[in-house]
This record gives C-alpha cells, structure tokens and sequence, in this order.
C-alpha cells in the first residue's frame, strides 16, 4: 500500500477515536456532575478537614509503641499565603503543569482532546491532561488506584472545588502541599532544603527547578546511593531535572511570560543544588531500610506523606547504646575511610532492634550492614561445622593439621588449591592447651580445638569429608547465598554476605536449630487506622538438630572463653557468651557475630574500596565492639537464661557425655529459657588487653 494511503488509512481511524471522544465526553461529565450532585457536600468537607491536617505524617513506631520518626510533618512543611510566593514561582508551576489553569473550571476539555490525540498518535500514554485542581483533589481526598471510577469522581469534585473556593485558594493549596522529595512538603521548605532561601527569594532558574521536581521528585534527586558525604548534587546527577527545567523555560517563552533575554539568563544559570541532610536523632539506617522494604516488599510507592502507621522492631535505647559504643570505641580513632557496621536483633523472635551502616550517616548514607556483600571468612565455620555435627561427626572426630594440596584438571588445565592456615603453622609446630591448662604438642586436632582456634587446614578437610552439597544446601536454607562451583574455599567463607543475613543465620545456636528470619516490620495501617499489614507468626524453619545445637553452642562458648574471640569476654558473669571471629583475605573484611540468651549480635570492620587491613583482624576490633556493646545492652533488656542440659538439682539428673556417640536432647522441664522478671546482676567492666588468634 502506498504511504500516502498508509497515513490517509490512520487519519481517518484516529478521527474516528477522536469523533468517539467528542461525544462521550459530554456525556461523561454529565455522569460525573450527576453522580457528585447528591454528595458533593460531604466532598467539600473531607477536603476542607485534609487540608485543615495537611501534613499527614507517615509515623514510625518503636517496639512499644512510642512513635520515634516522622516522614513528614508539619517541621517539614511551612504553609504560606498565595502572596509569599514569588510570580516566577508561580508561573513556573502553571508552565509546568497547567498553563490553562485560569481558562478553565476544574477540568481542561482542550487539554484532554490534546491529550487523546497525542496518545493515539504515539500509541501509548505520553502526555497527560490533569489539572492542578484535579492533583490538589488527588493527593488530598482520593485513593490512588488508576479507575475510571475514581476519574469520574476526580473531575467532578474539582469543578465543585473551583466554584466553591476560587482559582487563587486552589492554587495556595497545591504549593504548600506538593511534595517535592526527601520528606518536604510544599514550595517553601523544598526552597529552604536545596537553596536555603525563601520562596520570595528564588530565581527564575531555581523556581523552574522546584517546578521541574514535581512530577518525579525522588528520580530526580536520588540520594539513597550516594557513598561519600558531598554538600551538593553533581551535574551528572542533575542531569534529567535539569532538562525538565530547560523545557518549562522553554514553555514559558512561548507563552510570552518570559522574554527572550530573561529566558536566556534563567537557562544559562548554574544551580547549586544542596543534598537534603538527614533527619537529626538515632537509628538513621534503620529507618532507612525501613522505608526500603516499605518500598519493595509491601509496594507502598509514596511513603514518605502517605501518612501511614509504621509499627517496627525499633529499640531507641539500644540503638543510642550502640552509636555511642561505636563512636567512641572506633570513629574517633579510626584510621581514614575504614568503616563499621553492626545488627543487634532478639535470637528468639528474629526482631532486628538495633542497626548501624556506618559511622556516620550524614557523611555516607550507604547502609554496609544491608547493602554492602562482603567475604565472612571464618565467621561462617559454625554453620559449616553444624552441618558436620548434624551428619556422622562429633566435637571429638579429630584431623591431622597439616599442609594440604588440592589439584585436578579443569578443561584441560590443572588447578591446585592450597589453604594456609592463618599463623603458618601445621601440626607439631603447634602448642596446644586442653581443659586443665596443661599444653601439649600434636599434629592432630579435635573439630572442637579447631573452631575455638580457627584452624583453616580442618574446615576444608570437613567440607571435603561431608561435601559441598550439603553445606549449600544448609546455607541456602538460612538464606545465604552460595554457589557449589566456589569449591572448597566456601569452608573458609569465600561466598560474599551482609551482616544482616550472616547475623540472622546464628539464629539457629539460641533456637535448638530453627531459623528465624529477620524482621523490621510488625504492623502497617493507612492513614484511616485500616489495617493493610500484619507481620505473621514468625515460624521458625528447623535446620539443624537440637542434639547439634547443644553442641555447638558448648563449642562456640570456648571460641570466647579460650579461642581467637577472647576478646569479646566479660569480666564476669560470661558463662552463656558465645561467637565466632572472621576475617577475609588479606584482612580485607573483619567480623564478629555472638551472642547470649537475649541478643543476638554482629561487627563488621572494613573499607568500602575493599582494602587489606593489616592491623585488623575479627578477634580485635570487631570482638571489642561487640563485647563492650552487648554488655552494656544486657542491662537493657529482659533477662534471659540459655536453654540448658538439667543439673544437678533438676528431678532427672543425667551428665553431658560431651564425646559420647549420643548427646541426650531432653531439656529440664525448669530451665525453659523464658523470659523472667527478675534483672541481672550488675557486674563491673574492666578493659581486658588479651591477645588473639584468627585466620
């Protein structure tokens, strides 16, 4: 078909649309104004009660129920008269949204034929045609959902609205009450975050800027990934609202609102565009992965002023507790760039209280405890050494320490994996200490020696003995993300983790093998009080036996007590500690994760470029953290009592046959491990200047 009769053919089946929509849209806005007749008081007054309370907070709420952050609010707003504004922010606006806004009554008819017409023509939706009276209506009495219901209504309500509170009060509302990124609300608190100046006081180019973010302003201004604390936007970054501002200028010019001169001035200003600061108080990164799973798992696409009820697993003292342990334990001292990240969570409900991404939010919003994928190293032993126990193996199956050699042919050129234990040493060059404090010197190994001490060489024959499948199996069932053809440099944690999920997975030694997931968010209502979320019963998956927990948690106890997390000891009162120091190769990564019957904790130390530490190590500074913050947490939280063996005392008394074949799992009827009423003792810190071992 010749082209000319192509284009004859679409014009006649667009014309045919657009004659369709010239006669039903008559006859929808009689609908519309029928429907809205017998209801529009009601209508008026829900609006005039939604922006009486405009703000419309999005509240968190702590573990009890005491709200700690808003998203929004009336400190994040500042409601002016429509005279405050300057003319060239308010022309900027109706340039950008709706240049006909004093032509029409509500509802643009030529737009919205323009509109129907561009759409047709590109074949998709491009270009719309609401009215800032039908936003105003929009954002302030109507649901979101995309329904020709709710357009029937929309436009109704607005044309009612015009008539009832006139085109200049309309207008004041929309620019003290859209949202324009990062928690601000209306012109004049967007003005005051990224030019610190008044309304009154904007240029041409700065008003058009703040007219631009109003139709994506957080794709505009993208913040969440910025990794180094910086004053100001780059160029780069302002690259598509810097655009969007050039076209409203441009829009302006044609409509002889601006002369040539001014528009060349306002288009040839460079903007320096501030980076919000972030709200003041503790537990930034908290609630910063809060709004993230608001975002991604429960799709509530505007957050921040869609006033929600949040209620989350947040513990505003604990969280004070552990910024200031970090402050003053490392960010004073710390040398330059090296970073931090820590979790503290409940080992028995998966709550995740507490959380840290780094050691200082304003100068670096990037969260390393959720964000960040980075090596264990040997902080992930345990759950391969639980895998070992859950099998044929006891704490007492001993290995020879010594040099191994791995080779094979892969597509015809051979390979050899070689680990090296973290000290060099191999068998009798080693001098080991049992139980009384006797030393001796041996080239074999009990797997309980060999976790307390972090013998690389005994992880890899015992991932080699029980097989890589197994333990992926096992770590992909605690949600750790591991690949077989890794090999077995996964004994010494070669697979990359967040601190979060690598904390969770510990879960399993406080829980006699079962999995808890972790949580940040117990409940959800809109701003109506409806309840749209409800955390469910967090059921825990069983992953390992509890005869393999009562062991493990008797070996992990001695990595604390006598092995490389010494330093993680309490003076007193330690008999229920237990974890496990990591560090990565070339100590380019620095862990530890512990815990007792009432927290559950992990450090992470290092650098975001992924430098070598050569002074650091999991069993340093990352043991210190945590030793100094969970025993000054204890007095925080209920006291608890680990799940034990009976005793002495208890009816049916039966001793731990440490390395017989059976490890009895009945536990004592009176040793529940249930939270009691009464507060632990309070004990005396002393620093403790002991040395340590890692791998």
């Amino acid at each position: 078909m010749p082209e000319a009769s192509k284009s004859f053919t679409a014009q006649r089946r667009y014309s045919g649309f657009l004659l369709l929509i010239l006669l039903g849209t008559p006859v929808l806005l009689l609908l519309a104004g029928s429907i809205f007749f017998f209801s529009h008081r009601d209508a008026l007054l829900d609006f005039e009660n939604k922006i009486g309370s405009i703000s419309n907070n999005t509240l968190l709420y702590d573990y009890r129920g005491r709200p700690f952050r808003s998203l929004k609010g009336l400190e994040s707003r500042e409601i002016l008269s429509l005279s405050d504004f300057s003319r060239e922010l308010q022309l900027s606006v109706l340039a950008a949204e709706d240049s006909r806004f004093f032509q029409h009554r509500g509802v643009d008819l030529l737009r919205i034929f323009g509109a129907i017409w561009a759409n047709l023509q590109s074949g998709s939706v491009r270009q719309g045609a609401s009215t800032i009276t039908q936003q105003l209506v929009k954002v302030t009495l109507l649901e979101p959902e995309q329904t020709l219901r709710r357009k029937v209504k929309e436009m109704a309500i607005s044309i009612w609205l015009e008539l009832y509170l006139g085109k200049e009060k309309i207008l004041e509302h929309y620019l003290n009450s859209i949202y324009l990124g990062h928690g601000h609300y209306g012109m004049e608190r967007a003005s005051q975050a990224y030019f610190q100046k008044n309304v009154n006081d904007l240029t041409l180019a700065q008003a058009a800027f703040l007219a631009a973010l109003i139709k994506k302003p957080e794709h505009y201004l993208r913040i969440s990934e910025l990794k180094t604390g910086r004053k100001y936007f780059s160029l780069e970054e302002l690259k598509d609202v810097n655009q969007r501002q050039q076209s409203i200028l441009r829009r302006m010019l044609e409509l002889e609102w601006i002369d040539d001169q001014t528009f060349q001035r306002a288009s040839d200003e460079k903007l320096n565009v501030l980076v919000p600061n972030p709200e003041t108080g503790s537990g930034n990164y908290f609630v910063q992965h809060v709004i993230n799973l608001l975002r991604t798992e429960h799709g509530l696409g505007q957050v921040y002023g869609g006033g929600w009820r949040i209620w989350t697993t947040f513990h505003p003292e604990l969280q004070q507790l552990l910024e200031e342990v970090i402050q003053q334990n490392f960010a004073e001292d710390a040398p330059p760039g090296r970073q931090v990240a820590a979790v503290a969570m409940d080992p028995n409900s998966g709550e995740v209280l507490a959380l840290s991404g780094g050691r200082n939010f304003k100068t670096s919003s990037f969260n390393r405890a959720t964000q960040a994928r980075r090596q264990p190293g040997s902080a992930l032993k345990p759950l391969l050494y639980a895998t070992a126990l859950d099998q044929s193996f006891r704490p007492n199956s001993s290995f020879e320490d010594s040099v191994l050699i791995y080779d094979w042919e892969d597509e015809g050129v051979e390979q050899i994996y070689a680990p090296k234990n973290y000290d060099g040493l191999y068998g009798e060059e080693r001098v080991l200490r049992n139980h009384l404090g006797g030393t001796y010197r041996s080239d074999q190994m009990t797997l309980g020696k060999a976790l307390e001490l972090s013998i690389n060489t005994i992880a890899v024959q015992l991932l080699d003995a029980i097989g890589i499948g197994s333990f992926v199996e096992k770590s992909r069932a605690l949600d750790l993300e591991m690949k077989e053809e890794s090999g077995l440099c996964l004994a010494l944690g070669c697979s990359e983790s967040s601190l979060l999920k690598l904390t969770s997975a510990y879960t399993v030694f406080l829980n006699q093998g079962r999995y808890l997931s972790p949580v940040f968010i117990k409940r959800i209502e809109d701003s109506s009080g409806r309840l749209i979320y409800r955390f469910p019963e967090n059921e825990p998956k069983e992953i390992f036996s509890q005869q393999t927990m009562l062991q493990m948690q008797d070996l992990l106890k001695s990595v604390i007590q006598n092995g490389t997390g010494r330093n993680a000891n309490w003076p007193t009162d330690n008999q229920s500690l237990l974890g496990k120091t990591g560090t990565s190769s070339s100590s380019r990564d620095a862990w530890f994760v512990g815990a007792y019957p009432a927290l559950l904790s992990g450090f992470w130390i290092g650098h975001d470029e992924n430098l070598p530490m050569p002074d650091e190590q999991g069993g340093r500074t990352p043991a210190r953290l945590w030793s100094r913050f969970s025993e000054k947490a204890s007095s925080l939280l209920p006291y608890r009592e680990m799940l034990s063996l009976p005793e002495e005392n208890c009816p049916d008394v039966s001793d731990y046959p440490y390395f017989d074949d059976q490890v009895p799992i009945h536990l004592c009827d009176q040793h529940p491990g249930e939270i009691l009423s009464r507060e632990p003792p309070e004990v005396q810190t002393t620093d403790q200047n002991l040395l340590e071992s890692e791998p």
